[in-house]
């Protein structure tokens, strides 16, 4: 937890391999009815598209229960990836933690 809000960092691949972990952890995190939740995406080096879709469900549930999902990513090669899926239009990216505005 930083600044009440937790964040799950990222290491490797976010591709058609990794979606069962990244799926567990996303749901672990909701279960535990954690409202503001930070996916740190510094640490990746790839991000397709059938993890872009596990972020975007977690994203709308957790929204649905009040919450907020962020992602925090400064790798230029994942920010323009987010921008031109459009990602960062529903889901707010920020360079750190702590850049992510405070409710």
């Amino acid at each position: 937890m930083i600044d009440g809000i937790y964040v799950i960092g990222f290491l490797g691949e976010l591709d058609l391999s990794t979606l069962p972990q990244l799926s567990d952890l996303l749901n672990k995190a909701m279960n535990q009815n954690h409202q503001h939740i930070a996916l740190d995406l510094d640490g990746i080096t790839v991000l397709d598209d059938a993890a872009l879709g596990i972020l975007l469900g977690a994203a709308s549930r957790i929204r649905i229960n009040g919450g907020q999902m962020y992602v925090v990513c400064s790798n230029p090669k994942i920010v323009d990836y987010l921008q031109r899926t459009q990602l960062d239009r529903i889901i707010p990216l920020a360079n750190s933690v702590h850049d992510i505005p405070h409710s």
